[in-house]
């Protein structure tokens, strides 16, 4: 593997690696068959939040990789895997710097949406709690921080 000098002093790798990234629902609207939750958290407390696999989202790239997401995919998949279920239809990238200046106080932030879940099958495995969070996944270059 190959290593580059980022502009902002980080090394990042040539390889190009699949991730997977786990939030919370928050809320279901039933009625509307949409879905709540952060869909990548960034921060908690000011402070970086890791997940379960240690992958930290910046919200720089939070905030670009959620534009590309909303502009050209927005497909919804049950577990990423076979057809669409659904449409994420509802996104706001909440960052500090905008989060301020909307006036927001918030612990958390990170990209919050609402998916429009057209299977009943997932809408039920939700209910029964089976299914607790969003899943997104994707492919990036890695980059180690120092």
């Amino acid at each position: 593997m190959k290593n580059k000098q980022t502009s902002n002093g980080h090394t990042m790798s040539d390889k190009i690696e699949i991730f997977e990234i786990n939030a919370s629902i928050a809320k279901v609207n039933e009625d509307l068959g949409l879905v709540f939750g952060f869909a990548m958290v960034c921060k908690v407390d000011g402070k970086d939040y890791y997940d379960l696999q240690g992958d930290h989202i910046p919200e720089n790239v939070m905030l670009e990789a959620s534009t590309r997401f909303m502009k050209n995919i927005r497909v919804a998949k049950d577990m990423h895997d076979g057809e669409s279920i659904g449409t994420v239809i509802h996104s706001f990238p909440l960052t500090m710097e905008i989060a301020k200046s909307l006036g927001i106080e918030t612990e958390r932030t990170g990209l919050l949406i609402a998916m429009q879940v057209e299977s009943s099958d997932v809408l039920n495995k939700i209910d029964n709690g089976e299914y607790t969070g969003f899943s997104i996944g994707g492919t990036g270059i890695g980059v180690n921080v120092d």
